[in-house]
């Protein structure tokens, strides 16, 4: 395990704002008809994103936390489960939305300018256990990015110790 900085590196907080504005993106055209450019995005986007967002949430383990504020030890407590379920929701919705067209034996649409094949064939059992777990990720995201701003407008309004500030300055051999 890295040890303990106060802050994050250039990378994490630039793979931090591409995920949240990627979310935020994917969540506004999830319900696109086929065929529009909402879909289309959310397809395509979803797909070329998803990389970036599950590399992301994988690489935070990895490069570890900085140390947590001075607080109580609950808020502490409660910021670590909304931050890990934030980071599985994310890769349980990016997984599940590479499997939705593979589990019907379909390449992922990349803007009609590519396909990722589909390295399966049809299973509509599969398909439909992909899209119940995905709709469920997907709408669990919501509620804990709310969680995960309010915590950090507490650090910057009420607290006013620098924890939000760890996502805008980088530092050197930061998480």
């Amino acid at each position: 395990m890295v040890p303990q900085q106060d802050g994050y590196s250039r990378l994490s907080i630039a793979l931090h704002w591409i995920a949240a504005v990627a979310v935020i993106a994917l969540f506004f055209t999830h319900e696109g008809d086929r065929g529009s450019a909402q879909y289309a995005f959310h397809v395509g986007g979803g797909a070329i994103l998803g990389v970036l967002i599950v590399w992301r949430a994988l690489r935070r383990p990895f490069r570890g936390f900085p140390a947590k504020p001075d607080q109580p030890a609950i808020l502490n407590l409660i910021s670590t489960i909304v931050l890990w379920a934030l980071l599985a929701a994310m890769v349980i919705t990016v997984v599940t939305g590479y499997f939705l067209p593979w589990s019907l034996g379909a390449p992922i649409d990349l803007f009609s300018m590519a396909e990722i094949p589909s390295p399966m064939s049809r299973s509509r059992d599969l398909h439909e256990a992909m899209e119940e777990i995905h709709e469920i990720a997907g709408q669990a995201i919501l509620p804990l990015v709310v969680l995960h701003v309010l915590g950090a407008l507490k650090h910057a309004i009420i607290d006013k110790d620098g924890v939000m500030q760890r996502m805008s300055k980088a530092i050197g051999g930061g998480h």
